[in-house]
């Protein structure tokens, strides 16, 4: 039989899904598997198979819970008999609580798993992509980029000018992915480059991030991918499985300078052709993703650590420069009231401005990046707190 394609929806949007159902006169048909699996796998009963049809598959897997070998026999077993009784595309639908199960365990029989709200027109919290955001969405990303990074105006430029070429080549199937090669000193904005533009455009879903350092150059394309089945310590791809958990179109690839030329070929061959396979088969299309690339790498030793066709693929490669003091005030003044007001919305405690202006007071000499001086501030914070708590006067 041919793969299936599954709509999965969030239940806290089922009201809405009904209202949809309803206003559009669609059917909605739960397949409970004490009232209709036995019949339809005996062919005894010959389901009206119609396109105004959603089949949901999820009472299966909540029946059989912690049971996969049961619900995918079960479920394997409803795709052949409906399949063999139409001819028609029939859209399941599942809880997307039990998705990625799914596309797990049946990922010979499942093709891809997409979003029912998004795919009826009511998905709220949307997920975009850079590719498709309308052009006003796309200037509310750029004016958002700029309140979010500290410092390196001219990468900002830079950046999205590549993103607006991106966009228009994109459409014309010139360009899959968009790629981002950032070296520089740690915790001066890179990783925050990819934190921001995953927060903009997938802001409720998981961040997608791979840290290079912690694999050993030997096995690192298998942490990545995954091994066989069957092999001794064999286990799932990092990367194909944060991808499979998540929707964000936005992949952190860190210390990328700790990989070998294993890894380096994977994704030299991933920015050109769009996709990749995972070691159990699964084709993972990474159309309209913007991949960031980081590296503490000096700007000399780019060219001898990174190949000419390697660098080729990239749609921009640039340096961080130090943070300005400018910029690290600029930076504290936001960090903090920031810090402030989640404590005063979430704990309902307030400081004085005198407190105020002694947490934002930072010897911003002692730093040379924007994750120790967020430290400070969290510190400084921290001993207000616990002030306020004692009910001891500073």
């Amino acid at each position: 039989m041919e793969k299936v394609a599954l709509l999965e929806y969030d239940r806290r949007n089922m009201r809405k899904i009904e209202e949809y159902i309803d206003e559009h006169k669609l059917d909605l048909i739960v397949l409970n598997p004490n009232s209709i699996i036995n019949k339809l796998m005996n062919k005894k009963l010959s389901i009206q198979l119609n396109e105004s049809y959603f089949y949901d598959i999820t009472q299966i897997l909540i029946s059989n819970e912690g049971r996969s070998d049961l619900w995918s026999t079960e479920v394997i077993g409803i795709f052949n008999s409906i399949a063999e009784q139409s001819d028609i595309p029939i859209r399941y639908i599942i809880d997307k609580r039990y998705s990625n199960d799914v596309k797990e365990i049946l990922y010979h029989y499942v093709d891809k798993i997409d979003v029912l709200e998004e795919y009826i027109g009511i998905y709220e919290n949307n997920i975009f992509n850079i590719a498709d955001i309308i052009p006003d969405k796309f200037n509310e990303l750029k004016q958002f980029f700029k309140e979010q990074l500290f410092g390196n105006e001219h990468f900002q430029k830079r950046l999205f000018e590549e993103l607006q070429k991106y966009r228009l080549f994109n459409k014309i199937d010139e360009q899959k992915v968009f790629s981002v090669f950032i070296c520089g000193k740690s915790g001066i904005g890179k990783t925050e480059t990819a934190r921001i533009l995953h927060k903009f455009l997938a802001r409720n879903e998981k961040f997608i991030k791979i840290n290079l350092g912690n694999y050993g150059d030997k096995n690192a394309l298998s942490s990545l991918i995954g091994s066989p089945r069957g092999y001794i310590g064999s286990s799932k791809g990092e990367l194909s499985d944060k991808i499979f958990k998540s929707k964000s179109k936005v992949i952190l690839i860190d210390e990328f300078e700790k990989a070998g030329p294993q890894v380096h070929n994977f994704f030299l061959e991933l920015l050109e052709d769009g996709k990749f396979t995972d070691s159990l088969g699964r084709e993972f299309d990474l159309n309209k993703y913007i991949i960031i690339f980081t590296s503490n790498i000096k700007k000399e030793d780019v060219e001898e650590k990174i190949s000419p066709e390697l660098r080729s693929r990239f749609n921009l490669m640039y340096r961080f420069s130090e943070i300005s003091n400018k910029d690290k005030e600029s930076y504290i003044e936001y960090k903090s009231n920031k810090l402030l007001e989640k404590i005063k919305c979430k704990l309902g405690i307030e400081f004085s401005e005198e407190e105020i202006k002694e947490i934002k007071n930072i010897n911003i000499n002692q730093y040379d990046n924007l994750r120790n001086i967020n430290k400070e501030i969290m510190l400084k914070i921290s001993n207000k707190f616990e002030s306020k708590e004692m009910g001891i006067e500073q």
